[in-house]
């Protein structure tokens, strides 16, 4: 794989590696063959994903298997940090990126990183701080591509101003069960709730600069508070969803994923999921082209009203 050349554009689903931590090595590696094998050789971590243990499980598996670095792309992310008693904060300090890059590829057994994301958007950020230390990783070639992850689209704009190093790829959550980035979009000039602005028409931003979206926890209902397929609030949704699976022949796994990849040629969908069935399922959603009263049908079936 030519890492030089930018790897975004045939990218369609990720495999999130989050919940590695609580895996044997064999079960790591089975999950990233598996991935492999049907097609898909992008894979996401976090430094804070397990405290580092997730980052790390990876690591054992490249040391068993190092043929792996050459047939896949790594996605970490720095940025969330944890003092010694477990309180939570952000840190996007030149200081503390360096110290998290050197870190992350001590963990996972490699010499550089394909995309660094930055993680969180500390409000202490300061895109000069963060331009010399994206200048620097890349000089050394410890980082070969850069993005963000839930950043607003003027937190994206200031380093897009500030730093003459693209960012590639904002990582926000979108899917059936969290769908206010384009919320606010259809409801333009509408005075309800779905009209309120909460992400700064950031969708359209992104499309605009051909920022890639990938969508996190695609199958999660709102924050983490379930699974969209047994919600008793996607309840609806769920009956649209079997419909169109049955028409497509395909899981309702594999139409929540097309209809998030039929948005824009710059979606990518994450799965978090270990399980092989649901891995698979999901990335059978590539190949679906759903028509767009379909797409349209599946945003009200969440109780999202058109205008």
């Amino acid at each position: 794989m030519n890492k030089n050349v930018n790897p975004l554009k045939e990218q369609k689903i990720i495999q999130g590696l989050m919940r590695l931590d609580k895996l044997s090595v064999e079960e790591v590696y089975n999950i990233i063959k598996f991935n492999i094998d049907n097609g898909v050789n992008f894979f996401d971590l976090a430094d804070i994903y397990g405290d580092g243990d997730s980052e790390r499980k990876f690591g054992e598996v490249i040391k068993l298997h190092p043929e792996l670095k050459d047939q896949i792309i790594v996605q970490t992310k720095c940025g969330i940090c944890k003092t010694e008693k477990g309180y939570k904060y952000y840190d996007l300090s030149y200081e503390h990126i360096m110290e998290a890059v050197k870190g992350s590829l001590e963990r996972m057994n490699l010499d550089h990183i394909d995309y660094l994301l930055f993680h969180r958007p500390d409000i202490f950020m300061s895109a000069h701080e963060v331009g010399r230390a994206m200048s620097e990783l890349k000089h050394q070639g410890l980082v070969l591509h850069f993005g963000v992850s839930n950043f607003p689209h003027e937190m994206v704009k200031y380093m897009k101003d500030q730093t003459n190093i693209p960012i590639e790829i904002n990582q926000l959550q979108l899917g059936l069960g969290h769908l206010d980035l384009v919320r606010e979009v259809i409801n333009c000039n509408m005075n309800n709730d779905e009209g309120c602005e909460h992400t700064g028409e950031l969708f359209f931003y992104m499309k605009r600069y051909n920022i890639t979206l990938q969508c996190w926890s695609p199958f999660q209902y709102e924050f983490l508070e379930g699974s969209i397929f047994n919600h008793p609030k996607m309840k609806e949704c769920n009956k649209v969803l079997e419909e169109l699976a049955r028409k497509y022949r395909t899981s309702k796994c594999a139409i929540a994923t097309a209809f998030l990849l039929n948005l824009s040629k710059n979606v990518q969908v994450i799965t978090g999921s270990t399980d092989l069935k649901n891995i698979k399922q999901c990335i059978d959603g590539r190949k679906i082209k759903l028509k767009k009263w379909e797409w349209y049908r599946l945003y009200q079936s969440t109780g999202n009203m058109l205008p």
